[in-house]
């Protein structure tokens, strides 16, 4: 923290303290939000680029196009919502500092054998966008 917000008074800190943790609900409801849109969005770009003759072969070569990039646009948003979440953790840490909390230092943090949030996402992007590449180019068409 800068002399400027350690000369701060402690209702002062509190009270960004409290938003700080508003932010954080919300970021971390906007990721879980954003990822169940994703799902059903790809379910439906799927449907179109894949589906057995429901619909015309034009259609579903501009989808299959289309599914790449709403998996690009996802993936980004998901990049910046968690480097968003990120900044409003560090933030809430060096608040509880100053007002001797302990609620997000003192958390769990996964230090254990499994791969955190942020690594699992990357695979998962990763290897959706990769099968839709395959299928893209390895299903034909005239289903």
């Amino acid at each position: 923290m800068s002399e400027q917000q350690q000369g701060r008074s402690e209702e002062s800190l509190r009270h960004e303290y409290v938003e700080v943790l508003q932010n954080l609900r919300h970021y971390g409801n906007l990721r879980f939000a954003a990822f169940s849109i994703f799902i059903a969005m790809i379910a439906g770009v799927g449907l179109v680029a894949f589906g057995k003759g429901q619909f015309g072969q034009h259609a579903a070569g501009v989808v299959r196009i289309a599914g790449v990039l709403i998996i690009l646009i996802f993936w980004l948003y998901e990049a910046r919502l968690t480097e968003l979440f990120q900044h409003f953790q560090r933030t809430a840490i060096a608040l509880e500092r100053l007002l001797g909390y302990t609620q997000w230092s003192s958390r769990p943090v996964g230090k254990g054998h499994l791969p955190n949030r942020v690594v699992i996402m990357h695979v998962f992007y990763s290897v959706l966008a990769l099968l839709w590449l395959y299928g893209a180019f390895a299903v034909p068409l005239d289903q």
